[in-house]
């Protein structure tokens, strides 16, 4: 996923937070499992399967949304950071919108589903928070960061080398 990211958006930095994310989403909810000492089995990996595909939908658009604007607004004026925040703000609502439209659903199954159905669906509860939460505050904020760290380094290389 991280080359095919980085190959996609032609910086490596977009595979690398996007990669972070999912280990944060999957983190979580093996702590979610861990604190309620809950059994992994194959409903477990086929949910982090899942979730994985999910969180990593919402961060791509994101980012599809962050090179826009890299393209539209001017970097010398604006600064990465209104660019982050620009892009973060105009797919808010719509991130938003289809993760609760899924965690209500899920949430329906598992009030009205099975006893087999309730594992399934509260990891899946539990997925599309953290990687809400994570595609929202963790990727831009994220990819921000590395933008300036390695861009830093590569500037003060060529500075020393001058």
């Amino acid at each position: 996923m991280l080359i095919y990211i980085a190959f996609r958006f032609n910086d490596a930095r977009f595979g690398i937070s996007a990669v972070l994310a999912l280990i944060h989403d999957v983190m979580f909810v093996f702590c979610a499992y861990a604190v309620l000492y809950l059994s992994v089995g194959g409903t477990f990996i086929a949910c982090m399967l899942t979730i994985v595909g999910y969180s990593i939908n919402s961060s791509i658009i994101i980012f599809d949304r962050i090179r826009e604007n890299l393209k539209i607004m001017s970097v010398d004026k604006d600064g990465y950071e209104h660019i982050v925040n620009t892009s973060i703000s105009q797919t808010f609502t719509r991130n938003i919108y289809t993760n609760l439209t899924t965690f209500v659903t899920i949430f329906m199954l598992y009030i009205l589903g099975v006893a087999s159905l309730k594992e399934f669906t509260f990891t899946l509860m539990v997925g599309v928070v953290a990687g809400t939460y994570s595609s929202i505050c963790i990727t831009g904020p994220l990819w921000l960061t590395l933008r300036k760290k390695i861009g830093k380094k590569a500037a003060d290389k060529k500075t020393a080398e001058a």
